[in-house]
């Protein structure tokens, strides 16, 4: 089995990226991954411009960011955002699985197609989000690269799927350099849904492992994703490429849950399979009347799935993350420990 005591020994990306004195745009700015992007960059030396919409958590912006409020729905309200930027970050997006439709993640196309038309001609290279939603979770014991067709099974995919179709198409007709990075499962500080529920839960003994838990899982620990991204924004062989946004490896799920546990000195206990599949049907039945519950069937499905994306594209690069399992997770569970009130909806 691997180890999970650290990464490769990395110290993420070089502090020589080019980066110093920089200006960049980041979209999303006060998200989970944006408030790590952005307080990384000011660390790097780089000039950041941020822009998230006006009910954004923007008491989380250093006071060295110059601020901007805007829509990515609203073209009137881009104009003019990235002039002067070598980069732009583009992380703005809808991410929860909750909508009906692709339309109802209009923000993730049509904000995408908005934001790349009113970028100057100028800027050195576009960097865009996407997920590894766009080619599904398979529960497949094979590593997942970047030439894997589109098999996304969600509205939240399908709009991924379109926002990268767009961002070839726009930036091509411009003339743009782009780089898409499609995030796996990532946890770390600032994170919410799932990750700082599903900690809560092992926190407070209400986990079970699912039979093994043998199944591996494909994460990465927030710093390691805005590493991998800072690293790809300035690498020549990045541009008018594709990588997935994940550790140097996967972890088993049994892995994942007993080394959460470790921190809180939790006992894990292991249920039967089939038993834990009857509690996902009859719990799913009151989760469908609005009865908060623990456990359903699409939640089990996941807790069992395995998916491993492939990350040597990125590793060919100079990609070597610094956080492994261990300490990635005591990072995570640390900062949860020092915020306790921490609400993702309104802080």
């Amino acid at each position: 089995m691997w180890d999970n005591s650290g990464g490769r020994g990395g110290a993420g990306v070089s502090t020589a990226t080019g980066l110093d004195g920089t200006r960049v745009l980041v979209t999303g700015a006060c998200g989970f991954v944006g408030t790590t992007l952005v307080s990384t960059l000011l660390a790097r030396g780089a000039d950041v411009v941020a822009l998230d919409l006006p009910g954004a958590a923007w008491d989380r912006m250093p006071p060295a960011v110059h601020q901007v409020r805007a829509d990515l729905l609203d073209p009137v309200s881009l104009v003019g955002v990235a002039d002067g930027c070598a980069i732009v970050y583009h992380l703005a997006a809808r991410t929860d699985l909750d909508g009906r439709t692709p339309a109802d993640y209009a923000v993730n196309s049509t904000g995408t197609r908005n934001l790349l038309e009113a970028l100057p001609a100028d800027v050195g290279r576009v960097v865009h989000y996407s997920t590894q939603l766009v080619v599904g979770l398979f529960d497949e014991a094979r590593f997942i690269d970047e030439s894997e067709p589109y098999r996304t099974r969600t509205p939240y995919g399908e709009s991924k799927v379109a926002s990268e179709d767009i961002v070839r198409a726009v930036a091509g007709e411009r003339d743009l350099a782009w780089t898409i990075v499609r995030p796996t499962s990532v946890y770390g500080p600032w994170g919410g849904s799932p990750y700082r529920e599903f900690f809560a839960t092992v926190r407070q003994g209400r986990y079970l492992h699912v039979g093994r838990a043998a199944n591996l899982v494909s994460l990465v620990h927030v710093q390691n994703l805005v590493d991998l991204t800072l690293l790809l924004s300035v690498h020549p062989g990045a541009a008018g490429e594709v990588f997935f946004g994940t550790d140097f490896h996967p972890y088993t799920m049994r892995e994942v849950v007993d080394t959460a546990s470790a921190h809180y000195g939790v006992r894990i206990r292991t249920a039967p399979v089939l038993l834990l599949i009857v509690a996902a049907y009859l719990l799913g039945i009151l989760k469908l009347v609005g009865v908060p519950v623990p456990l359903y069937p699409f939640r089990l499905r996941n807790m069992r799935m395995t998916y491993c994306y492939d990350v040597s594209k990125s590793v060919r690069l100079g990609y070597d993350p610094r956080f492994g399992l261990a300490d990635g997770i005591e990072d995570a569970l640390t900062w949860y420990d020092a915020h306790p009130d921490f609400d993702p909806a309104t802080s």
